[in-house]
C-alpha cells in the first residue's frame, strides 16, 4: 500500500517473469556499432556467446566474407537452418568464410544455454546473445530468420529473409559467388518472402494485453497461423486473398511472434519481436519505441478496405472504430461513453504522429468523468495501482463480463498480484465473502484510513458490518475478554484480549467455524467440548453465510 502518513511508497510487486527478465539483461553484455546507412563499411561489434566467451568481429571484418545469422530458438526455421550453416562453415573453412550466429532470445537464458549446449560439440561457429537487441537493430533486422552477407571489403552485399528450400539454394549460391569473388546481381542482393508482416513493428514495446498481427499474403493461398514463443498457435483470418489478421494475447517480456504459412512443399515463416512492459514497477529496462498502429505510413496499407478516419461532422461516431475494435465493446458491462458514440471522450482524433492517442494519461483521464473518486486518492493508505494512476490494472476501459468493468472476477483479479493468498483461500470451510467472490466486502480496493490491508473497519467493527451485535450476543464466548487459554500463534489485541481473529480465520480454514487451529474450540479447551455433528456444522456454515 502507499502510506501517505509516513510519506513512504512501498515496492510494487511485478511478476516473476519481469524480475527474471531484468536479471538476464544485467547478466548479458553485447555492443553493436551500426553499419553506416546499410550500404557503407560495416563497423565491428563485440559481444558474448551463449557460453559467455568474449567475441569480436574485428579479426574477420575486412579480411574474409562474413555471414551473420539472426535467429531465435523459438523460431522453427531458424533452428532448421543451423545444420546447413554448420555444413557451409565446414565447406569453406574460417579462412574463406566466417559464420556468426546472433540469438535474439533476451530472456530465459537457462533454456537458451541448454538448447545450444545440447549440440555444441557440433557447432563450428560462435552464437552471440544479443543483449538488448542492439546488434540486430544496428543491421535493421525486421524479421527472423535474417541472413546478412558481408564481403571481404566489409560491405553488406546481400540480405536473405526467411528460410526454406528455395532461400537455402539462393543463399548457398550467393555465398559461393562472394567467396569466389564473383559479382552479385541486383536480384540476389535482397531475397525475401512475398508474405509481409505489417504490424506489429519489430523491436517495439507495448503495454497492451493482446495485439493484432496484420500482414500481406503475397498471393500465398495459406492457410496461415500465428505461433507465439514457439508454442501456442492461433488461427488467422485471410481477407480477399490479400491480407491476414489475428489477435493474440501477449505475455510480459519478450514475445516472439511467428507467422507460419506454406511455401511449396516447405513451411515458410516471418517473425517479429514485441515486448510487453508492465505499467507498474520499473519495467523491463528495454529502450525501444512504443508500438503504435495508427501512424500514417501504416494506415496507407489499410485504406483500400477501411475508412479509418470519420468524415467531418461524424467525429463522435463509434461506428468507424467499431469495424476493427468492435470486439472490445461486446461484453455485458460497457463503458458509458461507448454506446453513444463516445470514442472521442477518451481518444484524440487529431493527434499526430500517433493518431487516436488518449486525451490524458492514467487516472487524469478517468477523473474527467469520475471526479467523485478523487477524494479516495487523498486517504492515508492508497492501493498501489491507484496511487500510480493505473486504473486499467483492475478496470477495462471498454467493456467487461464483470461488474464495474473489472478485468476479471474479484478473487482472480486480486490474486493476480497477491498470489501469496492462494493457500489462505483453499481451506475446507470458506468465509462467505471469499466464497462469493467479494474481496471488497472487507477490503476497499482504492484506499483506506486503516493501516491494515485497506480494511473497511477495525477489529470487531469490521465483522459487525455483516455479523450484527445481537447475532453475536447469542454466542457465549467472551469476545473482548482477557485471554485465559492461548494457543501458539493466537492473535490478541494490544491488551491481551480476545479478538474475532483469535478464534476465526477471516478467509478459510480446514476446521469448523473457521477456526485457525485443528479441532476448533477443542484446540484450546482440550476435548472438553463435543465435536460438532454434521447438522451443527451446517448450522455454523449458515450462520457465517448470513
Amino acid at each position: 500500500m502507499i502510506n501517505r502518513g509516513k510519506s513512504r511508497v512501498s515496492a510494487i510487486r511485478v511478476t516473476a517473469l519481469v524480475v527474471f527478465f531484468s536479471t538476464i539483461l544485467l547478466l548479458l553484455s553485447a555492443q553493436a556499432i551500426a553499419a553506416e546507412g546499410g550500404a557503407g563499411k560495416v563497423q565491428s561489434f563485440d559481444g558474448h556467446t551463449f557460453t559467455n566467451d568474449e567475441f569480436s568481429l574485428d579479426p574477420y571484418l575486412g579480411k574474409v566474407p562474413i555471414l551473420l545469422d539472426f535467429g531465435s530458438i523459438y523460431c522453427t526455421t531458424c533452428v532448421q537452418s543451423i545444420p546447413h550453416l554448420i555444413v557451409m562453415q565446414n565447406k569453406y573453412g574460417t579462412d574463406k568464410l566466417k559464420v556468426v550466429g546472433v540469438n535474439l532470445d533476451t530472456y530465459g537464458l537457462g533454456r537458451v544455454k541448454r538448447f545450444f549446449n545440447s549440440f555444441k560439440e557440433n557447432l563450428n561457429f560462435p552464437i552471440l546473445i544479443d543483449r538488448s537487441l542492439s546488434i540486430s537493430s544496428a543491421f535493421d533486422v525486421l524479421t527472423l530468420p535474417t541472413y546478412i552477407l558481408i564481403d571481404k571489403n566489409a560491405e553488406i552485399v546481400a540480405t536473405i529473409v526467411g528460410w526454406d528450400e528455395d532461400n537455402k539454394a539462393k543463399l548457398e549460391k550467393i555465398v559461393d559467388k562472394v567467396v569466389s569473388g564473383e559479382a552479385i546481381s541486383a536480384e540476389e542482393k535482397l531475397v525475401k518472402s512475398d508474405v509481409t508482416i505489417l504490424a506489429p513493428s519489430n523491436f517495439t514495446v507495448t503495454y497492451q494485453r493482446a495485439i493484432w498481427v496484420v500482414g500481406l499474403t503475397g498471393d500465398n493461398p495459406g492457410p496461415f497461423t500465428v505461433r507465439l514463443n514457439g508454442g501456442t498457435e492461433y488461427e488467422v483470418e485471410v481477407y480477399e486473398d490479400e491480407k491476414f489478421a489475428a489477435r493474440i494475447p501477449l505475455s510480459y517480456g519478450s514475445n516472439f511472434i511467428e507467422v507460419v504459412y506454406p511455401k511449396g512443399a516447405d513451411v515458410g515463416t516471418q517473425a517479429v519481436v514485441l515486448f510487453r512492459d508492465p505499467r507498474m514497477g520499473e519495467g523491463m529496462g528495454v529502450n525501444f519505441p512504443e508500438y503504435a498502429f495508427h501512424i500514417e505510413s501504416r494506415e496507407e496499407q489499410c485504406l483500400d478496405c477501411h475508412d479509418i478516419m470519420p468524415a467531418e461532422g461524424e467525429m463522435g461516431m463509434t461506428m468507424v472504430c467499431d469495424v476493427c475494435h468492435g470486439y472490445q465493446t461486446k461484453k455485458k458491462y460497457v463503458h458509458g461513453p461507448i454506446p453513444v458514440g463516445g470514442c472521442p471522450a477518451c481518444h484524440d482524433f487529431e493527434s499526430a504522429p500517433k493518431r487516436f492517442e488518449l486525451t490524458s494519461m492514467g487516472s487524469e483521464l478517468c477523473f474527467t468523468c469520475h471526479g467523485d473518486v478523487m477524494a479516495q486518492f487523498e486517504r492515508k493508505n492508497v492501493h498501489g495501482p491507484v496511487a500510480m494512476g493505473f486504473c486499467t490494472v483492475c478496470h477495462n476501459p471498454h467493456s467487461s463480463s464483470f461488474k464495474y468493468q473489472l478485468n476479471s472476477s474479484q478473487t482472480e483479479l486480486c490474486l493476480s498480484c497477491h498470489d501469496g493468498m492462494n493457500e489462505k483461500l483453499s481451506g475446507l470451510y470458506v468465509h462467505a465473502p471469499v466464497e462469493n467472490d467479494e474481496c471488497t466486502g472487507c477490503h476497499d480496493p482504492h484506499s483506506s484510513e486503516n493501516d491494515t490491508y485497506f480494511l473497511k473497519g477495525n477489529g470487531a467493527g469490521l465483522c459487525a458490518l455483516c455479523h450484527s451485535e445481537s447475532l453475536m450476543a447469542s454466542h457465549t464466548h467472551p469476545t473482548g475478554g482477557k485471554a485465559l487459554k492461548i494457543y501458539d500463534g493466537m492473535l490478541l489485541d494490544a491488551d491481551g484480549n480476545y479478538i474475532c481473529k483469535s478464534c476465526h480465520n477471516p478467509h478459510s480454514s480446514d476446521s469448523p467455524r473457521l477456526s485457525p487451529v485443528v479441532g476448533g474450540c477443542n484446540g484450546c479447551h482440550e476435548k472438553l467440548i463435543a465435536v460438532p455433528t454434521s447438522e451443527e456444522e451446517e448450522e455454523e456454515r449458515a450462520w457465517y453465510e448470513e
